[in-house]
């Protein structure tokens, strides 16, 4: 090089250098329309709404056995247990328009009160059965018996399911706008879970909604205790008890959600580490140490009460 020669300097362009070394990116597509992800949406609302009551319907059997072992028939009337009923349903609503929403991602709320519309058909037609007393469109009509509690709920479901389904389904369609792009990437799954999973999920879950049932019966009994007792230091025992139910209860969906994420890719699994046995710790193990330390829970209830009235007597 010439030493007259003026060094010029060399310009560093940072755009290019950062183009070099940036990992290519792919561009997630939707795989559904939303017109296809609605009717999926719409039809596995329907199917929660089915099922999700039944579940409950047998954990709070589980609670009065009384009427299991007399063979009381629980189908959309669970006895006298009107206010249980209604509080199911609203449950089940929001639980099954969440689904609704999630999967259809768009009009949430509409959607779920689509999905919504059999089950109020259904407590529409058992409303007016109970009002009237007769079977409608019935030609040999006998009269019907029905409680006036409810007859009282099955007119307040028709009234509330709908808008509760849609409170779910707002809330699923948020949640399905946040995950969507993952659940899109991951092929033939629904929420995250690849098909075949499906062929044992309902199972489980079914188990889980029954224990779940139970528990809050029994975390209920123990709070209208605590209100019974008062202000005194006897409320310290039912609290404790209730608590103590409250918290196996959070056990089962702590287990259930994590199960979930690891199932749906949203949470990887390490290295070295078995993917179905995390399932499985979660998924199973956990709800299973629940209902281990519920059944405790229920004995030293059953102990303190055996007990307490022998020192009574």
């Amino acid at each position: 090089m010439n030493p007259s020669e003026e060094q010029l300097p060399v310009e560093h362009d940072e755009n290019a250098t950062e183009l070099l070394f940036e990992e290519p990116t792919t561009t997630i597509v939707a795989k559904h329309g939303s017109t296809s992800r609605a009717f999926a949406g719409v039809i596995c609302g329907i199917i929660a709404g089915v099922l999700i009551p039944g579940a409950l319907a047998n954990g709070c059997r589980f609670y009065f056995p009384e009427e299991m072992q007399a063979g009381t028939a629980w189908t959309f009337l669970w006895g006298e247990h009107w206010a249980i009923r209604v509080v199911a349903s609203w449950a089940s609503a929001a639980g099954a328009g969440f689904i609704t929403g999630i999967i259809a991602r768009r009009n949430g709320r509409l959607l779920a009160g689509i999905a919504a519309l059999p089950s109020t058909l259904c407590w529409l037609v058992i409303a007016l059965i109970g009002w009237t007393q007769k079977v409608p469109f019935l030609e040999n009509q006998f009269e019907v018996d029905i409680s006036i509690g409810n007859k009282l709920a099955a007119s307040l479901l028709v009234l509330t399911i709908i808008p509760f389904a849609c409170y779910g389904g707002l809330a699923g369609e948020e949640a399905g706008k946040m995950f969507g792009e993952h659940f899109d990437s991951r092929n033939y799954t629904l929420l995250g879970i690849k098909w075949y999973h499906y062929l044992w999920l309902p199972i489980v879950i079914q188990l889980l909604l029954v224990q779940t049932a139970w528990a809050c019966l029994y975390a209920f009994e123990w709070f209208r205790n605590t209100w019974r007792a008062g202000m005194s230091l006897l409320s310290i025992v039912p609290s404790l008890f209730a608590f103590a139910i409250l918290w196996t209860i959070s056990i089962t969906f702590d287990g259930v959600f994590r199960a979930y994420k690891i199932l749906s890719g949203v949470e990887k699994v390490p290295l070295g580490r078995s993917r179905a046995f995390q399932v499985l710790k979660y998924g199973l193990g956990l709800p299973l140490l629940a209902a281990a330390l519920q059944a405790g829970i229920s004995l030293l209830h059953y102990g303190l009460a055996k007990l307490l009235t022998g020192a009574s007597q």
